[in-house]
């Protein structure tokens, strides 16, 4: 842990806990990198199998590729949102977020978002 800045990982009583997931963040003293949401293509702008855990562990790669470009890594991460298109999808994409985190005392706060519109029907926008 980058000794500049301080992570904390709580989940408040009267919320509901799990060992998945992480209610509230703080971080103190940090330098912030933000991410552009991620796909699970590669440099060429191909998707290289229809596997969903696949997908999403690639798309798990291109966080890692990214953050390490800022000398950062999923050490380092407290906050994703995640889009879902199908909600069959929920269950594998846990298993492959846990074992992306395995190695965190905590995984980041996150929110999961499910939506069963096709994708060129809905529109997105998240903001700080």
């Amino acid at each position: 842990m980058n000794p500049m800045f301080e992570v904390k990982h709580t989940n408040p009583a009267g919320l509901w806990t799990s060992p998945r997931i992480t209610q509230m963040v703080e971080v103190q003293g940090a330098r912030m990198i933000y991410l552009s949401g991620q796909t699970p293509t590669d440099a060429d702008y191909k998707v290289r199998s229809s596997d969903f855990r696949r997908q999403a562990h690639s798309v798990y790669d291109n966080i890692e590729l990214a953050l390490r470009s800022a000398g950062a890594t999923l050490h380092n991460v407290v906050k994703t949102t995640t889009y879902l298109t199908y909600a069959w999808n929920i269950a594998p994409l846990r298993e492959v977020r846990l074992d992306r985190y395995k190695d965190l005392q905590s995984p980041p706060a996150n929110t999961l978002i499910v939506s069963d519109e096709e994708p060129s029907r809905i529109v997105v926008l998240t903001g700080n």
